[in-house]
């Protein structure tokens, strides 16, 4: 089973990331995919063999850190309406969700064509940007970061939710820079 959890490490003294893969290990588990947000929060995916020992993983970790959220994966989404789930992936973006964010703007963008299409797959590469930077991986996230830009053209600022303006002008300004920076979307 699949989980993914975020764990604030403001408050803890050493390697955190080290500590949380021996932990797992020792449960019979796997943590894997370290993404590192602006803030110091650490995010993993789970990879446990049941609920109830992800749960066990869970409790050791309490003493710990602070856990910001975790989600299971293991099950399919409900189906919503399109205007919840591009709020829904507005909040995951601000909240620096860039994985979730980029899994729920693509089960929208699978149902469309033409620029709105084209818009949306830029708004989840800038996602993927995002993740590849959580990761470390810089060099990869600033070339998908230049595809994306070439996708933000929207006839109107903003897309439901999303301003596209800001998008663009924070996604250039990063490759300018060569450089990330959180923002809202």
């Amino acid at each position: 089973m699949r989980f993914l959890i975020r764990l604030e490490g403001g408050h803890f003294q050493g390697d955190l990331l080290g500590v949380v893969r021996a932990m797992a290990r020792e449960l019979g588990m796997d943590a894997r995919n370290p993404k590192w947000t602006s803030y110091g929060a650490l995010e993993l995916d789970v990879f446990a063999p049941g609920r109830p020992d992800f749960d066990l993983f869970m409790a050791t970790l309490a003493p710990l850190v602070e856990v910001e959220f975790t989600h299971d994966l293991n099950t399919a989404p409900k189906f919503r309406p399109e205007h919840e789930l591009l709020s829904e992936a507005k909040a995951l973006f601000n909240s620096e969700r860039y994985w979730e964010c980029h899994e729920v703007l693509e089960g929208v963008w699978r149902t469309k064509s033409g620029d709105e299409r084209a818009l949306l797959q830029g708004m989840i590469l800038v996602c993927a940007a995002f993740v590849h930077h959580q990761k470390g991986e810089d060099a990869v996230a600033l070339g998908i970061l230049e595809r994306a830009v070439r996708m933000l053209r929207f006839s109107q600022p903003s897309y439901w939710a999303f301003r596209v303006d800001r998008l663009k002008t924070n996604s250039e300004e990063m490759l300018r820079g060569r450089r990330f920076f959180s923002f809202e979307a």
